[in-house]
């Protein structure tokens, strides 16, 4: 597997991964969206060196924006230096070449450091920051570098995964599906009222009036095409704030309506 695959080549795929080695990755992952602070980043590194031999790693959790959800600053774990996580966290951070072109192709980036260096030289202006963020790293016996993009609902993650050699492909597959996994157990941390979310149910016209909220429609316009009056509109929305869990009931109805999107709700 190439550091850079071509666009247009078949993305990795989750699926790939064998059901017996999936059920052990979510046996390893889900309780980490319930084990202690003072553990989680030890817990993490543990969890996956499980899955694939690794001699250091960073994990990633960014926000995912237009959800009408204020952005947090990214969350950050694993077993990589700290000042090395401090370059990351302040300089790096959301302009990270590596996962950024990780998570717009959809698959994981694997090669040697140099591989990686070679190709943010020739695809990145001025690179030299990642460049000599990537070569400390692999002072610390990383030779080689696995960029694996992970989604949940709400947030997207990356995990920079070093190791002493370059990862063969069921491994990077597994990670791959790690990394899904991963994002969910943390997303569920720092938002623990999805599942509430998740339950919510609608009656048709609720979901017609909120999908037109989603859209941008005025109260009068959503009303003309429902054949509504604006009362019974505003009094849908006034209805749906009432039900959403405490922490995001600030929420205008319209940026509620974009997070229910985003959890396939609308």
């Amino acid at each position: 597997m190439s550091a850079h695959p071509e666009a247009g080549s078949a993305p990795a795929s989750a699926a790939e991964v064998p059901v017996a080695q999936r059920r052990r990755i979510d046996d390893l992952l889900q309780p980490l969206s319930s084990v202690p602070d003072s553990r989680l980043d030890r817990e993490i590194v543990a969890r996956l060196e499980q899955i694939a031999p690794l001699r250091h790693l960073l994990v990633v959790a960014n926000d995912h924006g237009a959800t009408g959800i204020e952005p947090a600053p990214p969350r950050m774990h694993g077993s990589m230096a700290q000042e090395l996580q401090r370059i990351h966290a302040a300089m790096i951070g959301e302009r990270d070449p590596l996962a950024a072109h990780a998570q717009q192709e959809w698959r994981p980036l694997v090669g040697t450091v140099e591989q990686h260096v070679s190709q943010l030289r020739a695809r990145v202006r001025n690179p030299d920051l990642v460049v000599g963020w990537l070569q400390r790293n692999a002072e610390r016996g990383g030779f080689a570098l696995a960029v694996m993009p992970g989604r949940a609902w709400l947030s997207r993650l990356s995990i920079h995964a070093f190791s002493a050699q370059v990862l063969d492909e069921p491994s990077v597959l597994a990670l791959f599906y790690a990394a899904q996994r991963l994002a969910v157990a943390l997303e569920m941390r720092a938002k623990p009222y999805i599942p509430a979310l998740l339950a919510l149910r609608f009656t048709a016209r609720e979901v017609d009036v909120l999908r037109a909220g989603l859209r941008g429609a005025s109260d009068d316009e959503i009303a003309a095409g429902l054949g509504l009056s604006v009362d019974a509109i505003r009094y849908y929305f006034k209805k749906f704030k009432h039900r959403v869990p405490v922490e995001i009931g600030h929420l205008r109805p319209r940026d509620l309506s974009r997070v229910l999107h985003q959890l396939g709700k609308l």
